[in-house]
Formats: C-alpha cells, sequence, structure tokens
C-alpha cells in the first residue's frame, strides 16, 4: 500500500514574483514562470515535515495572539496581502502576521535535527533567504523594523531576531544583511530578457557536479570523502540536489546521476590514503 502512496501538486500559473523567491536559482524561477514539468517533484513522505512545520508555525501564531502581540482577528490572506511594483516587475506575498502597531512578524519553523541550521539561528545568523523575504515585506510596508520569529519543530530551541533598515533598501537581521535592489534586479534581469522571451537562464549558475579533477579533496571531511568513494553523494551545489527540476538540469549540464567510471578512478587516485591525512 504505501508504496502506491502519491502527492499531486496543484499547477499553478505564474503572473508574479513571491516575496518568497528571493535567492531561488533562475533556472527554477525560469521554469516555475514557463510552466516547465517538474522532473523531480515531491513525494508524499515530504509532505509530513512541511506538515509539522506548518502545525508548528500556526501555534507560533497563536501564541503571538495569545499574548497581545498580534491581533485575534488576523488573517493572513485578509490582512497580510502585499502587492507592489519593482523594477517594472510585480511582487506578490503575504506577511505571516503583524503586531498590534503594525510591524511584520514573519514565522519559521526549523527541524530540529538540522544541527547546522540551529547553530547558525544560535549564532545569530538567520537563513538570508528568509531575512529576504521579511525584508521584501518591509519594503512594501513602508515599516523599518520587522521580526524573525524562529522556533525547531521540537519547541527547544526558540529566537526572536529583528530586523531593521539600514539604508536604501538594505536590511540587517541579526548578522545578515540583504539588498533588495540587487535581488530585484536579478529578478527584472531573468523576467524581462528571459521568462518573458523564453530565453533559458544560465544553466551553469549552479552546477550538479564540480569537474572532480578541480577538486581539492585535502578541504574536505573523511566522512564526505568516504561518501564520494563509495557512490553516495556527488560533490555540487545543493541548489541543483534540492531542485524540483534536478534531472533536467543534469540533462542541460551534459552529465549523467553519479559518477562516471573515469571520474571515480580520478577520485580515488587523488583520495588514496585519505584516512591518514593530517588537517
Amino acid at each position: 500500500m504505501i508504496e502506491r502512496l502519491i502527492y499531486k501538486e496543484e499547477p499553478r500559473t505564474r503572473t508574479a514574483f513571491y516575496a518568497s523567491d528571493f535567492l531561488k536559482p533562475n533556472l527554477d524561477l525560469y521554469f516555475t514562470f514557463t510552466g516547465e514539468p517538474k522532473t523531480n517533484p515531491p513525494v508524499w513522505t515530504d509532505t509530513l515535515k512541511w506538515g509539522a512545520g506548518v502545525g508548528v508555525e500556526a501555534k507560533m501564531v497563536e501564541i503571538l495572539k495569545m499574548n497581545g502581540i498580534v491581533q485575534e482577528d488576523y488573517d493572513q490572506k485578509e490582512h497580510g496581502r502585499i502587492d507592489m511594483e519593482r523594477e517594472g516587475i510585480k511582487i506578490h506575498g503575504y506577511i505571516d502576521v503583524r503586531s498590534i502597531n503594525g510591524t511584520p512578524i514573519e514565522v519559521k519553523s526549523v527541524n530540529n535535527k538540522n544541527a547546522y541550521d540551529v547553530k547558525k539561528y544560535t549564532d545569530g545568523y538567520p537563513r538570508e533567504n528568509y531575512v529576504g523575504q521579511l525584508s521584501i515585506y518591509l519594503d512594501a510596508t513602508g515599516e523599518e523594523r520587522g521580526y524573525l520569529f524562529v522556533a525547531t519543530v521540537d519547541g527547544l530551541s526558540t529566537f526572536w531576531l529583528e530586523c531593521k533598515k539600514i539604508g536604501p533598501r538594505k536590511y540587517k537581521c541579526g548578522k545578515v544583511t540583504v539588498d533588495l535592489d540587487k535581488e530585484y534586479k536579478r529578478w527584472a534581469n531573468l523576467y524581462h530578457n528571459h521568462i518573458v522571451p523564453g530565453v533559458m537562464p544560465d544553466i551553469f549558475e549552479y552546477r550538479y557536479k564540480y569537474p572532480v579533477d578541480q577538486i581539492d579533496f585535502t578541504k574536505l571531511s573523511k566522512t564526505e570523502i568516504s561518501k564520494i568513494r563509495n557512490g553516495h553523494k556527488v560533490l555540487g551545489d545543493w541548489q541543483v540536489l534540492y531542485s524540483s527540476w534536478k534531472d533536467k538540469i543534469i540533462q542541460l549540464q551534459g552529465e549523467k546521476p553519479g559518477y562516471s567510471n573515469e571520474e571515480m578512478a580520478i577520485i580515488m587516485a587523488k583520495t588514496e590514503g585519505y584516512t591518514t591525512w593530517k588537517k
């Protein structure tokens, strides 16, 4: 039975960029706008972690309302919608919540098993795409200050980070700074020079596989090297690995999944004796 379970996504027609598109790869955005079929769509098990995150975020919003930070009757669809135009392109979005004073608050959940992400938040480095998304809401509303409210799914780690305007369309949240003008210009270029005329953007913006003869294996951990040598990992950009068009991008880049026998021979030669390497 489990093998037959599927997850179906409702098709969408895109006419605008979303605030949540901040830092998304050009190819992914291009495929989204042009309706390119996903070669690696989400499977039903992916929706379980999404559902857990949505549930936690809903509870976080409830807590904000309970404590008088957000109006009890706040409704994201009704009160959080933003519509604006920058650099000749339309941008839409929905602010998670706004305080009783109108301050945008972005609510995010983190997988408690993602120790790397949790450590970054602890050190004051929230995810840049989240900071960008909140900053777009600040730009849209004219507010100069907002907050990023983050919690792990198990509730053991929570973070409340201030995001403030530090210059023309420049914002800082924790120790992370974003420049919205740079992102707006990237989107405008992508839209006018690629999406509208149907010209695919640079397929090598992010690579599925780095050329093995150019990798400095001495900078990798022994665990990473072991995974690569045993065919469990390909060294490349994570943006391709997590793309819903991963197989399409691999094909466009003239590659095949995994390493060829020739590539493995180079890897084996360059990592010979790696377990004894001194760091």
